[in-house]
Formats: C-alpha cells, structure tokens, sequence
C-alpha cells in the first residue's frame, strides 16, 4: 500500500490450438497486460472500492502453444479528483471454454518494477494524480517472489462500456532550439506519449506538455502547483518508449535534452473512445467547420467516462456532462446511449454521507458543487427521454431520492439558502438565458 508503485506480476500457460481465451482483470489502480511481448489490454476503469469494474479482454489473437504473460500494475495510493485511495490489489482469472486456466493467487510470481521510479509521488495536478519517470537505460531485473492474498471489495461488476483503442502515429513538426526541441501536434491531441529516438549517450530527458505556447516555450509549471511534464532516462543508442499508463494532451511538447538526440518519431498517440460519428450535412462551410471543431472537442473529452477538460484535470461533473450527453444524443450514430448511461451509473455510486454528490466521479476529495446534484436528476430524464431506457431510473433511483431529500429538508420559507462550510462549493448560473 505504498503509493505510487508499479508491480510485475508473470505467469506461464500453455494453450491448445484453436481456442479462444479471455482474460478478466480488475486491479487497483491501473494496469497494463503484455501476453507473448505484445500489449493485449491496458486500461482500468474509473470505479469505487465498493463498485469495483473489471475488464473481459479477449487475448485469442496474441496466444501460441506456450505462452508469456507479464501484468504491470501501477498503485497511485493518493485521493485525487479522479480517483479514491483503497488498498492495491489486482484480481485476475484466464478462461477457455468456461475453464479456469490460470487464476490470481499464492502462485503468481511478482516483483517491483525497477523500470519506473517508484514512490515518487511527482504530481501533474491535484485532479490527475501522479506523473512517471521511466528508465530506458535499465534492463527489468529484481528477485521475484510469490504474491500475497490481500481483502479487497468482492463487489465486482463488468464494464459498463467499450474499451479505449489507440490510434496511430500522426504528422509532427520539430524546431531545435539548441537544448530543446518544440514539437508540434498540430491538433489538439490526447493519449498516450511515443519515444521513438537515438542518444548520443545516457541522459535525463525530461519532456512537458501542453496547450499553448508562452514565449515560444511550452508552460510547464503553473502557479507552482501544476507540472505538466514526465521524465525518462535515456540510454546510448536507440530508445523506444510508450506509456500505457498516463494519458496526457495538449498541442505542444518540448523536449529538453543535455546531449544531441536523433528523432525518429516524439508524439502522442490518440487515444479514443470507439464511436461512430453521424455524417456532417451542414453546406455552410463556416457553420460545418465550427461543428466539426465542437464535435472533435466531444470525443477529446470521451475516455472511460466523460471529462471537463483532457488537459489538467479529465474529471467527470454532473453540470459538464449532461451538456456533452446531450450532444452526444444527436451527434453520434444510435444516441450514444450506453456510454452516457455508464456515466449516470457511476455518478450514483458516489457517497459524501451529506446526502448530495461530490464535485466529480470517482472523488476523492471532499468537495462538492451543491447545484450539480440537481443537474444530475435532469440528466437522468434527459436520458430517459431521448433512449426510451427507464431501466435506468430503478438502478439510481435511491440516489434520486436521498438529493431530493437533502434539498427539501434544507428549505426556508420556500428559498433555498446556501450550504455552509468550505467544502460546499455554491456554484450557480444565474443569467437571462439560463433554464
């Protein structure tokens, strides 16, 4: 339980020919799944200690005879706004044909990942959590021991909507600047960085993100409480690098250097949410470009659940997303109805013991924007409204009633007053075209 950690875990299996084999995962916090040296599944989704989400990867494409399997776990440990701090723990099972072929227990070897600096605790800001700094340089070594059984929730449910699916490599614009070079996106972009270069000789690079630009440079440390930069140690020769772990965005990257570095290829690779987009008819060029930039705004903002901003904070709000739900209504082939769904349902798993809803989902921070509760009862009829699914309501109707009735027992003289203390935030819009 120590935070920030990354964890090894391996395991061999053989397989008989022409079977198919799914690979059931859920772990706390984060994981990548390597089987046979080729990444078959990364990804874990934005859930509670008490509503714990597990994935169903069918790994059949990546299996042989004999086959390899290596699980990075990484433990982010720290309450952020994206996520609740619970003891680490992975679970995991391999199936064919409904057999149990390998299983998470006692057996399983594992051992820390000298790859990754652990226990760092570097973070970007307080609603992301932690960055990384990886060594290339080193080679994974360590003894491996066997693994320990620890308490975790038994509460385990699938999940509620797709996997995200990485993009490829996109056109870069490089300018050296002697002891950086800026590269540019050309869009903005969200995923995950690709390293894909020649050093000199071992050295620190250091590589922030963002954005815009300030003075030709991209703005790293904001406030002094914002760092949007990652680490990795290069070695002599050739480096490649992709992290599976950390999605980050913007347009921007500056890469600095001490020693000349030959680039192959430093970008980010799109991640996305796999949707299909309802064709754009407008004729008028202007209104079509302002859609299609509005609709791209959309998906940047699509990952395991809808977020404010892929930038510096990816948090799901209530008042944010029933905006994106309900463009995602009309812009997106069959109404995008069960990726908002799977958004409505987490919000409901949220609990602050003052009968309303945290600021965002899954927080673990204690604030809240009291309004926002209210708009997620809106969101739920809208909801049910444009997909004709009441099933819904009977899934979070509990947490319908329990809003309802924290806002009417606070009432007086038919006005509501503000929420005391300095973990109610008492946002609201107050304008001639507000509903």
């Amino acid at each position: 339980n120590t935070p920030d950690e990354y964890v090894e875990f391996s395991f061999c299996f053989a397989m008989p020919k022409n079977k198919n084999a799914i690979f059931n995962i859920a772990a706390d916090s984060n994981y990548v799944l390597t089987v046979n040296g080729q990444i078959a599944a990364f990804g874990q989704y934005a859930d509670y200690p008490d509503y714990k989400v597990y994935d169903s990867v069918n790994i059949s494409k990546y299996l042989q005879e004999d086959n390899q399997v290596s699980l990075l776990v990484w433990y982010y440990g720290i309450d952020t706004q994206t996520y609740i701090k619970d003891n680490a723990g992975v679970i995991f099972e391999v199936k064919s044909d409904g057999d149990i072929l390998v299983q998470s227990n006692e057996n399983i070897d594992c051992r820390i990942c000298n790859l990754y600096e652990n226990h760092r605790n570097k973070l970007i800001t307080v609603q992301l959590g932690q960055s990384f700094k990886y060594y290339g340089n080193r080679t994974a070594e360590g003894k491996f021991t066997k693994a320990v059984v620890v308490e975790k929730s038994k509460n385990l449910y699938p999940r509620p909507n797709e996997k995200l699916v990485v993009g490829e490599r996109q056109p870069i614009s490089i300018i050296d600047y002697g002891t950086s070079y800026l590269i540019d996106l050309g869009v903005e972009t969200v995923g995950f960085i690709d390293l894909d270069f020649d050093s000199e000789d071992e050295q620190e690079i250091l590589v922030s993100y963002g954005e815009y630009l300030f003075n030709n440079q991209v703005r790293r440390i904001i406030n002094n409480a914002m760092d949007y930069s990652v680490e990795y140690v290069a070695k002599k020769g050739e480096n490649k690098y992709c992290n599976y772990f950390r999605r980050i965005a913007g347009r921007y990257l500056q890469v600095y250097y001490k020693k000349p570095i030959n680039i192959r290829y430093i970008g980010v690779r799109s991640v996305d949410y796999p949707i299909n987009i309802k064709p754009n008819f407008l004729k008028d060029e202007t209104r079509r470009k302002i859609y299609d930039t509005s609709l791209r705004t959309l998906r940047a903002c699509m990952h395991e659940h809808f977020e404010d901003c892929p930038w510096r904070e990816q948090c799901l709000y209530a008042f944010d997303s029933r905006n994106q739900m309900l463009c995602g209504y009309y812009a997106f082939e069959g109404g995008n109805y069960e990726y908002a769904r799977s958004n409505l349902l987490l919000m409901s798993k949220d609990w602050r013991g003052d009968g309303l809803l945290s600021i965002c989902y899954p927080c673990g921070a204690d604030l809240t924007i009291p309004s926002f509760s209210l708009h997620y009862i809106t969101s739920v009829k809208e909801y049910i409204k444009y997909s004709k699914d009441v099933s819904l309501f009977y899934e979070v109707e509990s947490k319908i009633d329990e809003i309802l009735s924290t806002f009417i027992s606070n009432l007086e003289d038919g006005l509501m007053p503000t929420f005391e203390g300095i973990n109610h935030w008492n946002f609201y819009d107050w304008s001639p075209y507000s509903e």
